[in-house]
């Protein structure tokens, strides 16, 4: 039996009041992500999210500026084990560029709540975690 490395990728939750900072894939029909990436070797899951983050959007965040939030695992259809572990950031992020057009249309702040019918399974399942702590202390 063959067996995989695990497959480590991390993510950023960024808000600007109730919305939420997603890349829109290129694809015929229309899928978000958050920004990040998969970890290289050797490397911690904040320094794969400085350096993804920088590479997909141009935006510079600092260790400081992140605060772990969760990591969610994911067996795929090729029996691959994938965790996505998930940063929180309060920074206010400005001066957004796709600088990876070949993957993504834009990135754009869209409400959190619209957002998540576009998010993968985990990316959804995260970001709803997030929000729902905040909409259950509201009430």
């Amino acid at each position: 039996m063959k067996t995989f490395k695990a497959i480590h990728k991390s993510r950023l939750i960024a808000f600007k009041e109730d919305n939420i900072l997603v890349l829109e894939k290129i694809d015929a029909k229309k899928k978000y992500t958050l920004a990040g990436g998969i970890q290289k070797k050797q490397e911690s899951d904040y320094r794969s999210l400085i350096r993804e983050t920088r590479e997909e959007i141009g935006v510079k965040l600092k260790k400081k500026e992140l605060t772990y939030f969760i990591s969610i695992r994911n067996i795929t259809k090729e029996k691959r084990v994938v965790y996505k572990h998930y940063f929180i950031t309060t920074k206010p992020i400005v001066n957004i560029e796709v600088l990876e057009p070949e993957k993504f249309k834009n990135a754009i702040w869209v409400s959190w709540y619209d957002a998540l019918e576009f998010l993968d399974k985990e990316d959804r399942s995260a970001v709803a975690l997030y929000c729902d702590q905040f909409r259950k202390k509201a009430n």
